[in-house]
C-alpha cells in the first residue's frame, strides 16, 4: 500500500532551489502518493495540516524553516499523524536537533522510507500558542526581530550573527521574576530563554548539556554578565510564568510574539516526527 504524504511548502523560505523536481524524483522512486499545498500567509501551514489529517494522509511533510515546522506541528497536535521535516529555511534548528539531513533529497528519502523511526517529542504551550524549540526574551528576541527577511535572503544563516551585533547594543539587563512549578525565583540578565530543545544553530554548542526534546521538562535559562563574564543560570520545570522589569520583547520559534509576561507549559511526547534510521 502506498504511503500518502501531504507536503506543505513555504515558498518564501530559504534560497531558490528545484524543490518539486527533487521531491518528484524521490517520491516517484519510492512509489509515494503525494500532493502539495503552498502557504501564502501565516496560519496556512497549520490549516493545511489539519485538513490533511481529515483527508486521511499517513504523513505531513513540512518544507520551510522552523516557523513553518511549528505551524504544521500545531495543526497535527492531538492527531496520530506524524510529521516529516524537509529543511528549507535559514536556520532549521529543529531538523538539526533530530539529526534530519540538511540535503533535501536525503530528507525526502527519510519521509518516503516506511522503515524510518518515529521520535515522540515534547511540545509546549505559550498561552494558546504551541512551540517546539524555544521562547526567547530580551536579547534573544531582538536578534530575531533584527534578522529580517531581506537580511536572511542576503546572508542566509549569517543574518542572525549580523543581527546579534545590533541586538546586543540595544539590550540592557532586565529583572526577571520566575514562577517555576510554583517556586518563585528572581534574577537579572540580558536574555531569558524557555527551551524545549538545546540546539542554538552553533555547531557543538548547547547552553546547557542536559536539555532534551523528549524529557517532559522545560529548561529555563537566564544569561547575564558578571565581571565581563557570561553567566548562565539554569532551572527545569513543567509550568513556567515569567515577568520582566522593564517588559521585554518575546520571540517564539523565530516569530515575534509581543512582550512579557509569558506563561508556558509542557506536553510530553505530543508530536510524532520521522527521523533517520540509526547508523
Amino acid at each position: 500500500m502506498k504511503r500518502k504524504i501531504q507536503v506543505i511548502i513555504n515558498p518564501a523560505s530559504g534560497r531558490p532551489k528545484p524543490i518539486l523536481h527533487i521531491l518528484n524524483s524521490v517520491f516517484n522512486k519510492a512509489e509515494v502518493d503525494w500532493d502539495i499545498a503552498l502557504t501564502k500567509a501565516r496560519g496556512d501551514a497549520e490549516r493545511f495540516s489539519r485538513e490533511a489529517v481529515k483527508n486521511g494522509v499517513d504523513l505531513v511533510a513540512a518544507y520551510g524553516g522552523d516557523g513553518t515546522v511549528m505551524e504544521v506541528a500545531q495543526g497535527l497536535l492531538g492527531s496520530p499523524v506524524p510529521m516529516a521535516i524537509l529543511p528549507g529555511g535559514t536556520a532549521n534548528l529543529m531538523s538539526v536537533e533530530l539529526g534530519i539531513p540538511k540535503d533535501l533529497e536525503k530528507a525526502a528519502e527519510v519521509a518516503a522510507d516506511l522503515e524510518s523511526p518515529i521520535c515522540q517529542v515534547d511540545m509546549c504551550m505559550l498561552s494558546e500558542k504551541s512551540f517546539l524549540l524555544r521562547v526567547g526574551m530580551g536579547f534573544a528576541a531582538r536578534k530575531v526581530e533584527d534578522a529580517d527577511r531581506d537580511l536572511k535572503n542576503r546572508f542566509g544563516v549569517l543574518a542572525y550573527s549580523i543581527a546579534s551585533v545590533k541586538a546586543l547594543k540595544d539590550s540592557k539587563s532586565a529583572h526577571y521574576r520566575l514562577k517555576l512549578d510554583g517556586k518563585l525565583i528572581e534574577a537579572d540578565g540580558v536574555t531569558c530563554l524557555i527551551d524545549n530543545a538545546g540546539n542554538m544553530g552553533i555547531q557543538g554548542f548547547k547552553p546547557a548539556k542536559d536539555i532534551r526534546i523528549d524529557d517532559g521538562l522545560l529548561d529555563v535559562l537566564i544569561v547575564g554578565v558578571k565581571r565581563e563574564k557570561r553567566v548562565i543560570q539554569h532551572w527545569q520545570a513543567r509550568q513556567v510564568v515569567i515577568e520582566a522589569d522593564p517588559p521585554q520583547p518575546v520571540q517564539v520559534d523565530g516569530e515575534m510574539a509581543g512582550d512579557t509576561p509569558v506563561s508556558a507549559g509542557i506536553m510530553p511526547g505530543a508530536l510524532k516526527v520521522l527521523v533517520p534510521k540509526p547508523g
